[in-house]
């Protein structure tokens, strides 16, 4: 290589780091890098890979790394993402290393230059989880790899290539897939006495991650992302290389002109191993991935073909030769400016939120509680409360007095906070979670004045104030009109002259409000909120509200929420309740909404209104 491709490429690898570097301490720990930094506290290396790796879905080495850093220089973000964003830098480099190995030092550089500077690799490279690592040893197995496909391999290459592979499945999933891709591949490309050497460094491989086989069968088990993630889509590969590509049609086309035009320039010859097989290498794994989670558990993900989607590169510049180097150099110089261009200003990388954020919902909290002197109760929405606490902690908020409303008794804990507080107002923050959609309007029950709200991408902190509730829009008065219908021999009197509906096994529902859902949608109205009181709580009821949206040919979207999900002993008689208009079919659906007791013991309903929004 000439001084001017080292050039080049020296300053390629230094525009990759600053991109990987830049800031990267200072926005926010995700949610997945939260959840690692909390299974860390163990005292010994066994008890960490049983009971901190062992249980996730993940391989080790994202997770012993993390165990030994933070032990030996404590859990800040710089300490905790440093290794990973050392591995994406080097990541750039053995791109490099894998085009030139694989078609020219042209290719190298255009590679390199692509992949330094594109978000979707600098995205995994500044963040604490598996990904980087996985790019790394996939690109290093990939390169040795090369060198003895192509029977120009030094030695040390299959001791190299062992090593790689093995890391690959210590490190993720998707890189153990490509690795394994690559080996299988191997067995049918290489001859000789080199493939006698070959099987020797697979068995090698296989030999250094035996040891983790009993743990590996056992996360098999547990599930994986397919209890959240979808199945893909027919063009979802489609979406996946324009995300590639930064989402910008000025990448994409830049990228393509570049590609072709390695072949027009170049008239070299054209081979499987040169120009078809690394565009096999890239959609072999994406085929696995895409059948697998069609037919058996949804896994596929961006992020999980980061690990091949060197091989497109490879492919796409496969055309170049180091004949015309001038042009080389051109291409890389406009490659790298359209690409900086896009990563830093038409995407604006470094100011959009990737993930849910903690750290800056735990600076609101810290300082709207200080702006109103303390006097907030402070709720929360968190996977886990080290989540936020690793934040809040560092601002001395102190903790939170709930963490989590979508467990089995996390709205009726809500409704006793908000029910009985005597604070002034609440802050309320939530990052990553499905949070219910009652919620707020649980919270506004008590605090129904929205003072702040910052939104964040999948996160959000908002501060509520007491004060005086709007009006409902309908409210159940124990007479027939046109939105209420009831079965009036279920009212009784008690001894106050307080009127109420008996709902029991023999008069199993209670009013219902019915109205046209044209109606409702000609006044704008997308959402309801349903408050129903009881003259008595019973935590073990079930009870529950009706959501049913039909016309003349029967329903076609019914919704039905327990109560006992926000009943507690002790606790407030009243509960609420959410529902989205559905889209409608005719102009003559119609919305109902009632209590319903398929069984039970009898309940005492004594008002019932509705908000429109």
């Amino acid at each position: 290589m000439g001084k001017t491709e080292k050039v080049i490429l020296g300053f390629i690898l230094l525009l990759g780091a600053i991109l990987r570097i830049y800031n990267f301490w200072d926005f926010s720990l995700s949610n997945d890098e939260l959840s690692a930094l909390a299974r860390l506290n163990f005292d010994s290396f066994s008890d960490l890979i049983m009971n901190g790796v062992r249980i996730d879905g993940h391989p080790p080495a994202a997770q012993v790394i993390l165990w030994y850093m933070t032990k030996w220089f404590g859990n800040g973000v710089f300490v905790v993402r440093f290794p990973f964003v050392v591995a994406g830098i080097l990541s750039v480099y053995f791109m490099f290393r894998l085009a030139k190995e694989w078609i020219s030092t042209s290719a190298g550089l255009l590679s390199a230059a692509t992949f330094a500077t594109l978000s979707f690799p600098i995205l995994y490279s500044r963040i604490a989880r598996p990904y980087a690592l996985g790019m790394l040893f996939a690109l290093m197995a990939a390169a040795f790899w090369i060198r003895i496909v192509k029977n120009d391999q030094k030695s040390s290459d299959f001791v190299w290539l062992a090593i790689s592979l093995a890391l690959c499945a210590y490190s993720h999933y998707f890189a153990a897939l490509t690795a394994a891709i690559l080996a299988i591949t191997g067995t049918f490309l290489i001859r000789g006495r080199n493939l006698k050497l070959y099987l020797l460094a697979l068995v090698g491989a296989l030999l250094l991650y035996l040891p983790y086989i009993p743990i590996f069968l056992h996360q098999l088990s547990l599930g994986g992302v397919g209890q959240w993630l979808g199945p893909p889509e027919n063009d979802w590969l489609w979406n996946h290389i324009e995300y590639i590509f930064n989402e910008s049609i000025f990448v994409l086309v830049g990228v393509l002109v570049c590609g072709i035009t390695g072949f027009v320039f170049f008239k070299s010859k054209k081979t499987f191993v040169r120009n078809i097989l690394p565009l096999l290498l890239f959609l072999t794994p994406f085929l696995v991935g895409f059948f697998y989670s069609r037919n058996i558990n949804p896994v596929l993900q961006n992020s999980t073909l980061l690990f091949s989607f060197p091989f497109l590169l490879v492919f796409v510049f496969s055309g170049w030769d180091d004949v015309k180097k001038k042009i080389s150099y051109a291409a890389t110089g406009i490659l790298l400016s359209i690409i900086v261009f896009s990563t830093v200003v038409e995407k604006r990388f470094y100011q959009t939120n990737q993930f849910g954020v903690f750290k800056e919902l735990a600076e609101h909290i810290a300082e709207w509680n200080t702006e109103v002197e303390k006097d907030a109760l402070l709720i929360g929405d968190f996977n886990f409360p080290f989540y936020v606490d690793y934040y809040t902690e560092r601002f001395e908020v102190g903790s939170l007095a709930l963490y989590r409303t979508t467990d089995e008794t996390g709205l009726a804990e809500l409704k006793s906070m908000v029910d009985t507080s005597s604070k002034e107002f609440l802050i309320y923050a939530w990052s990553t979670v499905n949070q219910s959609p009652e919620v707020e309007a649980i919270i506004q029950e008590k605090f129904p004045i929205e003072v702040k709200r910052e939104t964040y991408f999948n996160s959000e902190a908002v501060m509520f104030k007491k004060g005086v509730k709007a009006e409902p829009a309908y409210t159940f008065n124990f007479e027939k009109s046109d939105v209420w219908n009831f079965n009036p021999d279920a009212i009784q009197t008690d001894s106050l002259g307080t009127r109420s509906i008996l709902i029991s096994p023999e008069n199993p529902y209670g009013p219902t409000f019915q109205m046209l859902l044209s109606e409702l949608i000609k006044s704008g109205v997308s959402e309801l909120i349903v408050r129903i009181e009881f003259a008595e709580t019973d935590s073990d009821n079930p009870l529950q509200i009706v959501f049913d949206q039909g016309n003349e040919n029967g329903g076609y979207a019914w919704e039905s929420d327990a109560f006992k999900l926000q009943s507690k002993k002790g606790g407030p008689n009243w509960s609420i309740f959410s529902y989205n208009l559905k889209e409608s079919q005719s102009d003559s659906d119609f919305l109902k909404v009632y209590p319903w007791l398929p069984e039970g013991e009898k309940m005492s309903l004594t008002s019932m209104e509705i908000k429109a929004r």
